[in-house]
């Protein structure tokens, strides 16, 4: 009986058509820059990742999960494929890598996010401070 059923199971995923073949996975970690921007800091905790399949439908094309408390991530079972990985934090500079899936087994794409620094403001001038004609003072010569 043993050997019939080592047989059955042998062929089941097969006549299914393949159902419960793929187990591919993206994994990974996402850590926050530390204050000089060079070299990983603290978990990125609640780090949305979008996982984007480059060949699929839309569907199919935005699976997304949150990290943990230790800033890690499992995406959903992924049909083989190229996928864009985001990393989205608000403050944050967004991460992306590409990754190519195949049948079975996990990729990692970990994730460094650097903080968005904010630049200098320049107040906006007057017209008359951006040396901005007048209409009298403008004078046109005709062709000649």
């Amino acid at each position: 009986m043993k050997r019939k059923l080592l047989r059955i199971g042998w062929f089941l995923p097969i006549l299914l058509g393949g159902v419960g073949c793929t187990a591919a996975r993206i994994v990974g970690k996402t850590t926050i820059a530390g204050e000089t921007g060079v070299g990983p800091g603290a978990p990125g905790v609640g780090v949305t990742l979008n996982f984007i399949n480059l060949g699929g439908t839309l569907e199919e094309s935005f699976p997304t999960v949150q990290t943990d408390a230790k800033g890690e991530y499992q995406s959903p079972v992924l049909p083989p494929g190229k996928y864009t990985v985001e990393a989205v934090l608000p403050g944050y500079v967004i991460e992306r890598t590409t990754v190519e899936l195949k049948k079975h087994g996990k990729k990692k794409a970990p994730f460094v996010l650097k903080k968005i620094r904010e630049g200098q403001a320049k107040a906006v001038k007057e017209g008359k401070d951006d040396n901005i004609p007048n209409p009298g003072e403008v004078q046109i010569k005709p062709p000649e």
